[in-house]
């Protein structure tokens, strides 16, 4: 019966202004109507033409929620929240006393490009983080607003009407139509569900609409793990740039070249200067086989050997001479002995050694005359 009183009251009661409220897929308003308040006849908002209403609780300023509908009696006039709009949720609806007075608005949800669908922004603690949001042209002159939702209320946060509050600052690029809002020293109580917003209305209505979901995630900073100072020098030369560890290996390699080549001098310089470990004979003469009838067997040879002593015996068909060629030593150095066999006749064997001890290089030529016995007839 209160029911029906209600909806024939809607229907007689008096004249009736439009407001437009412009809203957008997945976003919501928030819608004001103040009402001179008469008595205390229930207030209601219904949806033409099907007259489906809700209505405002009976005790001031206190919320009740319907559903996706949030609704206020408060002490500036009704306020409705209408949340997570819908294409179908568009129309006519009237905000009233019944009985008394009724206004309707006129709900458009626009499928605007610039203000659909929702996104994340994460940051740590300590750091900037920044929201932003593009807005259709036609509120371009519009303030613009930046919402924090508080379970299922919408608390500003700012608005274009200033620049900075607080930590929090707003600017307006008209020209890409985009607002952005900077949040400096973030902290975790900054994590949330933010929403851009706009406004638009008059003196008796008015509304906000609320767009682009954005999620804030803070995290705290991650703390340097302690490492050994070895372990922590090492991960500082790997964080250095690639044109540094080209430069070091260059010089590495500059420096190794270095070493290489002091030590190949070195070892030269100190070959040159040891005692020689072998007998070098330069310069020699072809030795012919000693013939019987030879007079005379010129050999010189180059000898590197501090002192030599040469004993020298050779066999002939006919006798076995025996020829010393004495080389006496370098003053003040300790001389080399070498015994040279000659054999001429493969009958007479004869052992030929060669021995000497390595001392510091020397040159010594020894000149050797043969002289064989002719016989006599």
């Amino acid at each position: 019966m209160k029911i029906l009183l209600i909806i024939t009251l809607y229907l007689i009661s008096g004249p009736v202004s439009c407001f437009d409220v412009i809203g957008y897929p997945g976003g919501s308003v928030l819608i004001y109507c103040r009402g001179k308040q008469y008595g205390g006849n229930p207030k209601y908002f219904c949806k033409k033409p099907s007259a489906q209403c809700v209505y405002f609780s009976q005790m001031p300023n206190t919320w009740s929620h319907t559903d996706r509908l949030s609704l206020c009696d408060c002490s500036d006039g009704l306020r409705v929240i209408y949340r997570n709009l819908r294409l179908q949720d568009a129309g006519s609806y009237q905000f009233g006393q019944a009985g008394v007075w009724n206004q309707d608005v006129n709900l458009k949800v626009n499928e605007n490009p610039c203000c659909l669908g929702s996104k994340s922004v994460s940051g740590y603690l300590g750091e900037t983080v920044t929201i932003s949001c593009s807005y259709p042209e036609e509120f371009k002159r519009h303030i613009k607003y930046l919402f924090k939702q508080d379970d299922q209320y919408f608390t500003p946060v700012i608005d274009t009407t200033v620049t900075q509050r607080g930590r929090f600052s707003i600017s307006d690029d008209r020209s890409s139509a985009v607002v952005s809002v900077r949040i400096s020293d973030v902290r975790e109580a900054d994590g949330g569900v933010y929403y851009c917003g706009l406004s638009d209305g008059e003196e008796s209505v008015s509304y906000y609409s609320f767009y682009t979901e954005t999620q804030l995630q803070v995290t705290a900073s991650m703390a340097p793990t302690s490492v050994p100072p070895d372990e922590d020098q090492f991960s500082r030369s790997s964080d250095t740039p690639s044109s540094s560890v080209i430069i070091i290996s260059v010089c590495v390699c500059v420096v190794l070249l270095l070493i290489g080549g002091s030590a190949l001098i070195f070892y030269k310089m100190r070959h040159n200067s040891s005692p020689s470990s072998r007998i070098q004979l330069k310069d020699i003469k072809e030795v012919l086989p000693v013939d019987s009838n030879s007079e005379e067997i010129e050999h010189t040879s180059h000898v590197s050997a501090s002192g030599i002593h040469v004993n020298v015996s050779s066999a002939t068909n006919s006798s076995d001479p025996q020829i010393h060629s004495n080389a006496q030593p370098l003053k003040d150095q300790d001389p080399t002995y070498t015994t040279v066999s000659f054999q001429n006749n493969p009958a007479s064997p004869s052992d030929t050694a060669v021995v000497f001890s390595q001392e510091e290089s020397a040159t010594e030529y020894a000149t050797i005359t043969h002289h064989t016995r002719q016989e006599q007839h």
